[in-house]
């Protein structure tokens, strides 16, 4: 049991001993794709992952990882098609343009889709700055503290203090 001050760590039955190495030099690498993501999707992976710190994703957080990079790929396909049709839309003529109008309105459904996901699972990672607590609590603080546009004082409020 651990009593007492002056710094000198007194080991015992509900202390661990601190570690030979500190926590900021251990041997950490970033994890790499799995085998089953395809190359497109192992690039997302390394943008995503090697922007972290190397221990940021544990193994139980990989599921919802390889998750985003397949949403990704396919925000990202959505979006080429998306593009492709668009450009063939001043060429196109009557039914032609009703059929191009129809397909581009689905991929957008469809990229829409893809983008919620994303949002979801970049939340549920913690790699979005909504993760990052203390920016919203500093926004909300500085906002109730500045003064509102619509209650700036009038010409006459200002000789009241004096």
């Amino acid at each position: 049991m651990s009593v007492g001050g002056g710094g000198i760590p007194r080991h015992g039955r509900f202390t661990r001993p601190k570690p030979d190495m500190p926590f900021g030099a251990t041997d950490a690498e970033h994890p790499q794709p799995p085998a089953e993501l395809s190359e497109e999707e192992a690039e997302i992976w390394r943008g995503i992952v090697n922007k972290m710190p190397p221990t940021f994703f544990a193994e139980p957080t990989w599921p919802m990882l390889i998750s985003l990079c397949r949403h990704v790929r396919a925000a990202r396909l959505f979006a080429q098609q998306s593009q492709a049709y668009e450009a063939e839309l001043p060429r196109a003529i009557n039914n032609k343009r009703h059929e191009i109008l129809r397909t581009i309105a689905a991929l957008s459904r469809a990229q829409s889709g893809e983008s919620r996901t994303i949002a979801m699972l970049s939340t549920r990672l913690k790699i979005t700055q909504l993760c990052d607590s203390t920016n919203v609590h500093k926004a909300r603080r500085s906002f109730l503290r500045e003064q509102k546009p619509w209650e700036v004082p009038d010409d006459n409020e200002g000789d009241e203090l004096q």
